[in-house]
């Protein structure tokens, strides 16, 4: 699953999803993903315009199924404050 907004682009590949943990799920504050207990997987709800960007899903990923785009670290953040 792939999605825009502006210059950001967050893409989901579940064939690589692995885990069957749900850690991106747990680090998740906006409640844009939910663990599918039955495919052992994480889902994307429907209400992606929550999503923040702030990439803790993709940070705590162990096998690289979820990538950001066009975010801002908070490193670039406070490089330019």
């Amino acid at each position: 699953m792939k999605w825009t907004a502006g210059n950001i682009t967050y893409e989901y590949d579940k064939e690589k999803c692995k885990c069957k943990l749900g850690i991106c799920v747990e680090a998740c504050g906006q409640g844009v993903l939910e663990f599918d207990e039955d495919a052992e997987k994480m889902e994307i709800l429907n209400n992606t315009v929550q999503c923040i960007f702030c990439r803790q899903c993709e940070e705590v990923c162990l096998y690289q199924a979820i990538s950001i785009k066009g975010a801002l670290t908070l490193d670039d953040i406070m490089k330019k404050v």
